[in-house]
């Protein structure tokens, strides 16, 4: 799964992804955190978004999907979650 913002998060958002998913976030930007959990409380994203002051977007990704970050790093997922692709 992904978490998106459109601008880039505020410090109080980026504590709060940290708090809420630990070590099930992959790697996050500014922008993007790549999630290997498959469950998310619908509060816990109203929290998130109230914090953020904007609207967040969670996607459920497949396998073999992709996602570029702000950086231009590519991660696909996988069966056991995302992984970095190979330049």
């Amino acid at each position: 799964m992904s978490i998106n913002f459109n601008d880039p998060m505020n410090d109080e958002a980026k504590q709060m992804m940290k708090d809420t998913f630990g070590d099930q976030i992959a790697y996050m930007d500014s922008k993007t955190a790549l999630i290997d959990r498959m469950e998310i409380m619908q509060s816990e994203m109203s929290k998130l978004a109230n914090v953020a002051e904007q609207v967040v977007t969670v996607e459920l990704n497949e396998p073999g999907e992709i996602k570029t970050m702000a950086d231009g790093t590519q991660y696909r997922v996988t069966p056991q979650g995302w992984r970095k692709v190979k330049a």
